[in-house]
């Protein structure tokens, strides 16, 4: 009669122990899921792992892992360690995911994988061609400076006017029509927008004053002399604080026009 209680009670004490380890794991996927939907990856791997420490389920795995590749790409690409940021994203993109919640963000690493291909393409180097001989001996003949590495001199620095001679009577008609190329540089230099112009161009396309969250910031000039601006929102949340990417823009500061860089 004794053993039967004492294994009741054990019983009873194993079943409160279930109990209580499922109320937790369900309770930490309900908020990794949540923070999922809010795109707060790295709060979403943390509920998930403590998830999956009450019960090793291949869902609380699953979703472990995906939100870590996003937590870790997000924060590599903020930082502008775009190399990193693509590693970890193309795990993200390349996992087999068997839940609803897990394709879905499958899906968000593979368009963070897009994108950042395409800012690579936009961003790749020009590729610089060296002088023939018969380019550089051109070159000598009308008193254009070589350089020692044998590379193009940029176009700006080529005189392509011809000679004038020492004594040509009509020289003094003709000085006074010519402009320096200093002056023509300043005057177009005079048309092109700021930085802090094309801001603000920037804030009108979106139309920033409908989110008053987000904020704009320029980051470098692209290889065509476009200003290239960063718009992001910055989300303080518990203790933690962060920023997400709400997209680029560029802004030719000659022709003033505006567009996203990601589209």
């Amino acid at each position: 009669m004794r053993k039967r209680v004492t294994a009741l009670v054990v019983l009873t004490f194993l079943l409160m122990v279930a109990g209580c380890t499922s109320r937790e794991y369900d309770a930490n996927m309900d908020l990794g899921k949540e923070q999922v939907q809010e795109e707060n990856y790295l709060e979403a791997y943390d509920a998930f792992t403590l998830a999956y420490k009450d019960q090793e389920t291949d869902e609380a795995k699953e979703l472990m892992e995906l939100s870590k590749y996003l937590a870790d790409g997000i924060s590599d690409y903020e930082e502008k360690d775009f190399e990193a940021a693509l590693t970890a994203f193309e795990k993200g993109a390349g996992y087999e995911a068997k839940t609803k919640l897990g394709k879905k963000m499958v899906k968000i690493a593979d368009e963070w994988v897009t994108k950042i291909d395409h800012m690579n393409e936009d961003s790749s180097d020009v590729v610089e061609e060296t002088l023939s001989p018969e380019e550089e001996a051109a070159l000598e003949e009308q008193n254009i400076e070589v350089p020692a590495d044998g590379k193009e001199p940029e176009k700006n620095e080529v005189n392509t006017e011809p000679k004038k001679a020492e004594n040509d009577s009509s020289s003094s008609n003709s000085s006074s029509a010519d402009v320096p190329k200093d002056q023509d540089q300043n005057k177009e230099d005079s048309k092109k927008l700021t930085v802090q112009e094309a801001e603000q161009l920037v804030k009108d396309f979106i139309e920033i004053e409908d989110y008053p969250y987000l904020r704009v910031q320029y980051d470098h000039d692209d290889e065509k002399g476009d200003y290239i601006f960063q718009v992001f929102e910055s989300v303080e949340d518990n203790e933690y604080g962060h920023t997400a990417t709400w997209g680029w823009y560029g802004v030719n500061p000659k022709t003033k026009e505006v567009y996203d860089i990601m589209q």
